[in-house]
């Protein structure tokens, strides 16, 4: 009969402190390192499958504009904006599931570890699949780190450094809307409320702000873009990452007149069933990203300009605090089809 090394760690500890004389140190030590070594070969016979959120940014072209200014900075005219082309001829843009394929490859040449990448088919399937604790590693927005932290258990082990979440407002550039102060008790386009970037953020940051808008919830983010381009909307929301995702004419006609305060960004979860030593060999691996040239490269592609670091459950804990019902429930909503 085999026995797992959890259960032989068990009896092991169990049988050491009811006969703590009887054994010499140097056999506690042997035993460790056979826990450990044994704890290591499964490990690295384990097929780990990693999956990430829908809802996560699509990669845009690094020649993108580089800042996004800000009501708080001067703005960029729409000429010096121009400067750049959206992509030179030689850049080949990777779609999202190329881009995370080649990230979980070399964090899977520098762990030893067998990770398989499998893209969720919508969020539903994504979410489904967490609540039945399929992935053993997950990329997952706060919202839903927040609901499957306490069930089934996953826990949080990177995050991007240093660069938080924040939502926008924007309008139209050469529409009547000047400041943001000029959108208070404004009907705004959202899109839907389940969002967190994009929707949740935002909103709740207005809401704490106790700055009073109507939302208005359509069925995507390039549709907010869209009635905000066409004047349907005076104005609408989003995130520096899909507004860059737009093309070049709808970033050129629209400008952001305010940025929300900073929300913990997605985080990179852990199954608790993934070992101890797996998951710290994940964790240098994400932390080491920035100090390789390659992985370095693939970074901007996922959004990330600081490299990774080692997360907390806590560092959400921020979300806890996010009335959803309240934030919902209150608001006049129209679905746009």
């Amino acid at each position: 009969m085999l026995f797992s090394s959890k259960a032989i760690l068990s009896t092991t500890n169990h049988f050491c402190l009811r006969t703590p004389k009887q054994l010499n140190p140097s056999f506690n030590a042997i035993i460790l390192s056979f826990l450990l070594l044994l704890n290591s070969v499964d490990t690295r016979a384990q097929t780990l499958i990693v999956s990430v959120a829908p809802s996560y940014p699509i990669p845009v072209s690094l020649n993108a504009p580089e800042e996004i200014k800000s009501s708080t900075k001067k703005l960029k005219s729409e000429k010096d904006v121009n400067v750049k082309p959206t992509a030179p001829a030689f850049e080949k843009i990777p779609d999202k599931d190329e881009i995370w394929f080649d990230i979980f490859k070399h964090i899977e040449e520098q762990t030893g570890l067998n990770i398989q990448f499998e893209p969720a088919s919508s969020q539903l399937d994504f979410e489904l699949k967490l609540a039945k604790s399929y992935y053993d590693l997950a990329v997952v927005s706060p919202l839903q780190f927040n609901a499957f932290r306490e069930s089934p258990g996953y826990q949080a082990q990177v995050k991007r450094k240093s660069q938080p979440i924040r939502g926008i407002i924007f309008v139209k550039k050469n529409g009547d809307i000047k400041s943001f102060s000029e959108l208070r008790n404004a009907i705004i386009a959202f899109p839907n409320p389940l969002n967190f970037e994009s929707s949740i953020a935002p909103r709740e940051s207005l809401k704490r702000l106790k700055f009073n808008i109507i939302p208005q919830f359509l069925h995507s983010e390039n549709a907010v873009y869209k009635e905000v381009i066409s004047e349907q909307y005076i104005a609408g929301a989003g995130t520096h990452e899909n507004f860059l995702a737009q093309p070049i004419e709808i970033r050129n006609s629209l400008k952001i007149v305010w940025d929300s305060p900073g929300f913990s960004p997605h985080a990179l979860v852990a199954h608790p069933r993934v070992g101890f030593l797996s998951l710290v060999k994940l964790k240098r691996a994400f932390v080491n990203m920035i100090k390789n040239q390659d992985a370095k490269s693939l970074l901007p592609y996922i959004f990330v300009d600081n490299g990774f670091e080692v997360a907390r459950d806590s560092d959400w804990d921020e979300i806890k605090l996010i009335d959803l019902n309240a934030l919902n429930g209150s608001a006049k909503n129209t679905i746009t089809k």
